[in-house]
């Protein structure tokens, strides 16, 4: 069987990141870059063993070399090499957040066709820790779902110059922060254990910017949200509660859950800590932990590319296809609408 030919559009952090965890990988070839800085792609070529380096995405593209392309450029400039490669016949992955605003996605997934299109919003299930937490709620032992929840709250960094973290930059993510950094990965993780089965209806959310002590010492450019708050009205009568929250003035704290009739199950995103704990109701309801190894780094940064490189192979869909990416972003941009208004948002399909 031929190795799948690989190439980088955009050629960054996250791409060097992509390429030292999937470098190995017996399935795939890496065979071209390219940057609009095209020093860039040269470096990355050159420290990765790549043969082809390219100036423009349609030289690329061109190549017959290609068969699936990787867009990690900044999420302002995710969707025209997104369409650009479907129009070419070639599979993408797009980093995550995938877009700016749901229209843009709602692009992508019509030039898509018959191709695969995912999203690295999946990082966090393509985990041994994920996939034993989504068997678990699929066999049915916790019954019907009632609540999602999310709540995470980081301390600001004590040398803050108003400049860190990179999300509060409105030029690189079109006037969001950390809405827009982290709900697609929160969203992606809770939904997509419950397997898409719970669909947002009804949004009401508050997002706030920087506290004052910090505010003073921020750059004017630096007014993007840092704390985000929504309740959510989802399909079958369930929940999503969700809070997210930088520069928090508390310990920091990171709890996800999903709360169903016969239990509960405390998640841990991240890598670091035993994964999936369950809290079974009732008098005689007792604890369970069901993943008692935490996943490494690696294995959630290399998630997305083998599971991209899996889908093609195997001719299935990937974890997160676009059209759940949609989903997500529908939320988000739902949130974003309900904070600027003061208003509920209802979501349409």
């Amino acid at each position: 069987m031929s190795k799948l030919g690989l190439a980088m559009i955009g050629c960054g952090q996250i791409a060097r990141i992509h390429l030292r965890e999937s470098i190995d990988d017996p399935r795939l070839r890496w065979v071209a870059a390219v940057d609009v800085r095209p020093e860039a792609a040269e470096a990355l070529a050159d420290e990765f063993g790549i043969p082809g380096r390219y100036r423009t995405v349609d030289e690329l593209l061109a190549d017959p070399a290609v068969d699936a392309v990787v867009v990690a450029t900044s999420p302002t400039a995710h969707l025209e090499p997104t369409v650009q490669a479907f129009a070419a016949g070639k599979h993408v992955l797009v980093e995550k957040p995938v877009a700016i605003g749901a229209a843009e996605v709602e692009a992508m997934v019509a030039a898509q066709g018959d191709l695969v299109g995912a999203c690295c919003s999946c990082r966090f299930r393509a985990t041994s820790s994920a996939a034993r937490a989504a068997a678990y709620l699929a066999s049915g032992m916790l019954g019907r779902i009632r609540r999602l929840r999310a709540e995470v709250f980081l301390p600001g960094p004590e040398d803050f110059d108003g400049t860190q973290p990179f999300f509060l930059h409105r030029e690189q993510w079109g006037g969001q922060g950390i809405l827009a950094d982290w709900s697609c990965y929160d969203f992606d993780y809770l939904f997509g254990l419950c397997n898409w089965s719970l669909t947002p209806e009804l949004v009401l959310a508050e997002t706030s910017g920087l506290p004052a002590p910090y505010r003073r010492v921020a750059a004017p450019r630096n007014d993007v949200e840092v704390a985000a708050s929504a309740q959510v009205h989802l399909s079958d009568g369930a929940w999503l509660l969700y809070r997210r929250a930088a520069f928090h003035p508390g310990p920091p704290r990171a709890e996800w859950a999903i709360e169903a009739e016969e239990g509960t199950l405390d998640l841990c995103m991240l890598p670091g800590t035993p994964q999936v704990v369950v809290h079974r109701n009732g008098p005689r309801g007792g604890s369970e932990t069901l993943v008692e190894t935490a996943d490494s780094w690696s294995a959630v940064h290399g998630g997305p590319i083998r599971d991209f490189v899996g889908a093609i192979s195997e001719g299935r869909q990937p974890l997160t296809p676009l059209r759940r990416a949609l989903v997500a972003q529908r939320l988000t941009d739902a949130i974003y609408q309900s904070a600027g208004t003061g208003e509920a948002v209802r979501l349409t399909s």
